[in-house]
């Protein structure tokens, strides 16, 4: 299934939203910031599936914590946050949950070896109860960005290696590090897919087709990948003029 998400929406009215995807998409992926917190927003989700066929996805929150926070106390308090997520997305049968890896914050990029280390510590954690959950939790690759981790197919690899949790592939993440093919081995571990185009250069959440991510090879490579094509745009317009592109790449 294609849908969307937008970081943007996040400080939005929540139904406010929802009436303009519904015309437009069958999923929507919550990003759950901000105004969206998913524990402040659960009677509207519940609301929202019992009422329409918008179906729904999340992403965890990523703008207020850390998991590979130096500080154990606001360490915990993230691990806790996405947990608190995970139990309310299951309990709503809400199908995956994408979440970040740890950042590297100012005095983290003192000691970039400890972030993995913590992050590793932290899914870790997460894992031990993933089996509590029906939602699937899934680790999104970061892009060439200062203060990501995770991006290459090796850190991702060892990141969840022995882990009871999948990937989030995100194809633009991977143009910026030159690792989609490499990324593309590790099929087997996708739960989602996250969709946009750039120059190769940097993230910019472009439409499909305005950049130089050949998406028809993509596709052909992912040929029985069973999870949801999820489009993270900057505007609604945008959206759905990759939702066009895609779709005929799909034979939707």
């Amino acid at each position: 299934m294609i849908g969307i998400s937008c970081p943007a929406f996040s400080i939005r009215e929540f139904w406010d939203v929802a009436e303009e995807l519904l015309p437009h998409f069958r999923l929507w992926e919550i990003v759950a910031d901000a105004d969206h917190f998913l524990p402040d927003i659960k009677d509207d989700v519940k609301e929202l599936l019992a009422s329409t066929e918008l179906k729904v996805s999340i992403h965890a929150p990523f703008s207020d914590i850390n998991i590979a926070a130096f500080d154990e106390r606001t360490r915990r308090y993230s691990v806790n946050m996405l947990r608190d997520v995970f139990e309310i997305a299951s309990d709503l049968g809400i199908g995956v949950v994408t979440i970040h890896p740890g950042s590297i914050l100012v005095i983290q990029s003192y000691d970039k070896p400890r972030v993995s280390k913590l992050t590793r510590r932290s899914l870790e954690e997460i894992s031990a109860h993933a089996n509590e959950y029906s939602t699937v939790i899934a680790l999104e690759n970061m892009p060439d960005m200062r203060f990501a981790i995770c991006k290459t197919a090796e850190e991702m690899q060892a990141m969840l290696e022995g882990l009871d949790l999948k990937m989030c592939f995100d194809i633009a993440h991977a143009n910026t590090t030159s690792q989609i093919d490499k990324m593309l081995r590790l099929k087997s571990l996708f739960a989602n897919v996250h969709v946009h185009d750039n120059g190769g250069k940097r993230d910019e959440h472009l439409t499909l087709g305005t950049g130089n991510i050949n998406f028809k090879a993509i596709i052909k490579t992912l040929e029985g990948y069973r999870g949801d094509y999820v489009i993270e745009s900057m505007s609604l317009e945008s959206a759905l003029a990759s939702k066009e592109y895609l779709g005929k790449l799909l034979g939707q």
